[in-house]
């Protein structure tokens, strides 16, 4: 989600492994799947349940990162919300054809980021509307006045909730916690670790070998919640959560392996990680349940021992349909809306509404 001028192949490989993550993910929780006892399968879903929100946390570390250091523009927020409406629409449009109750004929389809039809998408824009203010505030704080705040932060909405959160199996629930709150928590993180690194991943090794550790003990606890829990009363994937300490790690160690590898530019790597937000955007939209269970029928194969594969191939086949879906809206959009946002009325616009409303909050506040 960054601009054409940032964009690092090393960083761009992870956007496209966080958005399959994502997928296998959606797979998994949209499956709805039950489990008596605690065998292989039930083990591999539940293990599965953690790649989500690792994905989605990825995906702002990545946007604190580069947006930090880059100003946001009226221009990418209407970009944005005109390819939310496009998918938005698309997807209405299609499930109208194929019966499937939509918002289609109702003006409400012209607005899915105020009605959170995406809740990552409404988060997303929300931060990067408010991100030249948090980077006001970032470029206040010194290095251990950003310690300080990080530390408060995370110890309110991440480790408080992490274990009290038990008592309400969930760790989402505590302290007026919500994923706005979360993600610019992990915006803040994103620019810190531009700002100023982080001392324990000096090296790709640390990074990889901290990931797996924590990735193992993640899958080590869905044994100890079941063994504690056998009534089912604590959910075995209780750390998928987005905001835990374990996954917390598990996102800035894989952020930061990536961040240290070496590779030479890709065009074409570039190219397909520019389809991320649209792959998202296409999966899980208004035709989602009807596509897992009546396309690739996840309901049902969940339960066999072929799910590995089954998921692996759906994932990609979502990544594949969704890259030349978005290559098309991206050809439309270069010779439509850009060509319309380049008219230099707009800049013109602009710049006079910025003067009155500058002179209002003069004269009046």
């Amino acid at each position: 989600m960054s601009s054409k001028k940032t964009r690092e192949t090393n960083i761009e490989i992870l956007r496209i492994i966080s958005i399959l993550l994502i997928i296998c993910f959606h797979y998994v929780y949209k499956s709805n799947y039950h489990y008596s006892e605690l065998n292989l399968n039930t083990i591999l879903v539940k293990s599965i349940w953690f790649l989500g929100e690792l994905g989605v946390n990825v995906f702002i570390l990545i946007t604190g990162y580069y947006l930090s250091k880059s100003k946001a523009s009226i221009r990418k927020v209407v970009l944005l919300i005109l390819e939310v409406m496009f998918y938005n629409i698309l997807l209405c449009f299609i499930g109208n054809i194929i019966n499937v109750n939509t918002f289609i004929g109702s003006p409400l389809i012209l607005f899915p980021i105020i009605l959170s039809r995406y809740w990552f998408v409404t988060c997303y824009i929300l931060i990067y509307i408010l991100s030249p203010f948090y980077n006001i505030l970032i470029n206040c704080f010194n290095k251990r006045s950003y310690q300080k705040f990080l530390i408060i932060t995370i110890f309110i909405w991440c480790i408080i909730p992490t274990f009290f959160g038990v008592i309400y199996n969930n760790t989402e629930m505590l302290l007026f916690y919500n994923r706005f709150i979360w993600l610019t928590i992990m915006y803040f993180i994103g620019a810190y670790i531009r700002n100023y690194g982080i001392k324990f991943f000096v090296s790709k090794k640390t990074s990889l070998l901290t990931f797996g550790v924590t990735y193992f003990s993640m899958v080590l606890s869905i044994f100890v919640i079941y063994l504690i829990s056998k009534n089912g009363a604590i959910e075995l994937a209780y750390l998928w959560t987005p905001n835990n300490v374990l996954m917390l790690i598990l996102s800035i160690s894989m952020f930061m392996f990536f961040k240290e590898l070496k590779i030479k530019s890709n065009k074409v790597i570039n190219k397909l990680a520019t389809t991320t937000l649209g792959i998202y955007l296409l999966h899980d939209g208004p035709l989602a349940s009807n596509m897992w269970k009546n396309i690739f029928h996840n309901d049902i194969v969940i339960y066999t021992d072929i799910f590995i594969i089954h998921i692996l191939g759906s994932a990609f086949t979502i990544f594949a349909v969704g890259v030349i879906i978005d290559f098309i809206r991206q050809i439309i959009e270069k010779y439509t809306v850009r060509k319309i946002l380049d008219l230099k009325i707009w800049g013109k616009l602009y710049s006079d509404l910025k003067t009155d409303a500058e002179t209002i909050l003069d004269k009046y506040v």
